[in-house]
């Protein structure tokens, strides 16, 4: 690991997201890159990834740069460390890839940062596949876990983690958490699984305003915004002649409308083959 650097910091919030499953239509990873563009960064660290992916799975990148030079960007999982002006909290901005092996050391190597620095609260951002339709607000769900008393919990409606299945790494981190009764909050914005899109701008500006809330941050949302309407716009033309999805939609609309299916984090299978029954019955009908 990378020798850290001592920085004085006013107790400091790390925000955290990672690229692969846990950011369904890439409204996590989106939305605390769009956040970090706003502010001033102070310093930086780079875990060593070169141990943690396979790189004929998860290729770097190559592009041109000025006098014809060739420049790699490999995969990097980087700290970014904030002194904002409005905020109460310093902040250190997290943005990583979910590792291919090896996660044990990426998760050592992650917490000893946590350590290093002394941080005491940590947001980790995610999204997922869910049953919700695309016309009605973005769901976001809350859940936390360690310290009670933390002031970050008043301002939003939270849980304790319920889930069970197969782990991400922010299950995997958010345990090493509890064992260091580090206080975490973990935000999932829901995206509609129907949609076939790389990337979700209005669930990244959802996301983006409840840690806005959160931390106090002055954030400017002219950018996201003009994307998710343009974004709206376009799916709203690509299913105009989709009727069976529409059918589909609506049915979800009434199951939003009176929270019937408000679960956290449902299992990827179930919810497709939801739809896929809902299109069999459709066609059934229409012989």
């Amino acid at each position: 690991m990378k020798k850290l650097t001592p920085i004085e910091l006013n107790n400091p919030v790390l925000i955290c997201s990672w690229q692969g499953w846990p950011d369904a239509a890439e409204s996590a990873t989106k939305s605390v890159e769009e956040i970090l563009s706003q502010l001033e960064v102070i310093h930086s660290h780079n875990l060593n990834s070169d141990s943690y992916y396979i790189y004929s799975d998860k290729r770097p990148t190559v592009t041109n740069v000025k006098n014809n030079r060739r420049h790699i960007d490999w995969l990097a999982n980087k700290f970014s460390f904030i002194k904002p002006k409005t905020a109460k909290n310093d902040i250190i901005i997290f943005e990583g890839i979910e590792p291919d092996m090896n996660w044990k050391s990426y998760v050592k190597d992650f917490i000893n940062v946590i350590k290093f620095y002394e941080i005491k609260n940590v947001i980790m951002v995610g999204a997922l596949l869910d049953s919700v339709p695309h016309t009605r607000e973005p769901r976001i769900s809350f859940t936390a876990t360690a310290n009670k008393t933390n002031p970050l919990l008043k301002k939003i409606s939270y849980t304790a983690p319920t889930y069970e299945g197969p782990a991400g790494i922010t299950s995997a981190i958010g345990e090493k958490l509890d064992k260091l009764k580090v206080s975490s909050i973990s935000i999932w914005g829901h995206t509609p699984h129907y949609l076939q899109v790389t990337h979700n701008p209005i669930l990244s500006a959802a996301i983006m305003k409840e840690i806005s809330n959160i931390l106090n941050l002055k954030l400017n949302f002219e950018k996201i915004t003009k994307r998710s309407e343009e974004f709206r716009s376009s799916l709203n033309l690509a299913l105009e002649d989709h009727n069976e999805i529409n059918k589909y939609v609506e049915r979800l609309e009434e199951s939003y409308d009176t929270e019937e299916m408000s679960k956290i984090d449902p299992e990827p299978q179930l919810i497709l083959k939801d739809l896929e029954n809902f299109l069999k019955d459709q066609r059934q009908n229409q012989e």
